[in-house]
Parts: C-alpha cells; sequence; structure tokens
C-alpha cells in the first residue's frame, strides 16, 4: 500500500468515464492513475510497483477483461483492492465471467458520485476485499 493519499488505477476504455472517476477522485484527495485497457494498465502497474492500493476497472476492457486483468495485478500486489464498474448488472455478467468478487465488488453504471466514494472508502478500509485469485 502506497504512503500518504491512497492512490487508485482507473481503467476503462471510455474516456469519458476515465476523465469523470478522475476528477471525482482527485477532488477528494485520492492519486489516481490511468490506462484505457488491459496491457496500459499491466504498464502502469510496473512504473509504479507498490504504490496501487486500489483497481477501479471497467469489466469489458481492449486486450481481456476487468476480471483477469484484477487477477493478473493481484499475483503481483497481493493486497490489491479492487471495484469494478460495469454498465451490466452482476447476474448479466457473471454469464461471461467466471469470478469469485462478490457484489461488493462491482459498481453498476449509472451510479451516483456519493456511491462511489463510499464503496471505495468502504473497500479501502477493509481488509477482506482485497483481490482474489482463486
Amino acid at each position: 500500500m502506497s504512503k500518504g493519499d491512497p492512490t487508485i488505477l482507473v481503467v476503462d476504455a471510455d474516456s469519458s468515464h476515465r476523465q469523470s472517476l478522475r476528477r471525482a477522485l482527485r477532488a477528494v484527495g485520492y492519486r489516481v492513475l490511468e490506462a484505457l485497457d488491459y496491457r496500459g494498465a499491466e504498464n502502469v502497474q510496473q512504473q509504479h510497483r507498490g504504490e496501487v492500493d486500489l483497481l477501479v476497472t471497467a469489466i469489458s476492457l481492449p486486450g481481456g477483461n476487468g476480471y483477469e486483468l484484477a487477477r493478473t495485478l493481484a499475483d503481483v500486489e497481493p493486497d490489491l483492492k479492487v471495484l469494478f464498474v460495469s454498465g451490466e448488472t452482476g447476474a448479466k455478467t457473471s454469464r461471461y465471467y467466471v469470478s469469485a468478487w462478490t457484489e461488493l465488488h462491482t459498481l453498476t453504471r449509472p451510479f451516483e458520485l456519493t456511491d462511489l466514494l463510499q464503496r471505495i472508502k468502504f473497500i479501502l478500509e477493509s481488509g477482506g476485499l482485497a483481490a482474489q485469485t482463486g
């Protein structure tokens, strides 16, 4: 985990979603790193090894999916915490992806900024919501 303000890696191919998340998270004091796809997120993690506290990722990504990305990054950073954002509800996404994560790890678009910030705070403060590689 990083020192000081938590660092969040935001991964989303949609630039407007990424920009909205970046602005909202920076406004409340988080340090934000960004990537638009799977490979870009791996590169950001390599450049900032040991600094990323939370991965906020879309489930559908160019080059892979958010669940695969979370597992890959967690192999390097076992304490990495994860929040998935998606336009699909959990039941719909579970048909396409095998995942051990619970609904606590997923926020369905559209969502209110307060819901996003509360979920992020909860995940960062909870030791039990780190990435699950099983």
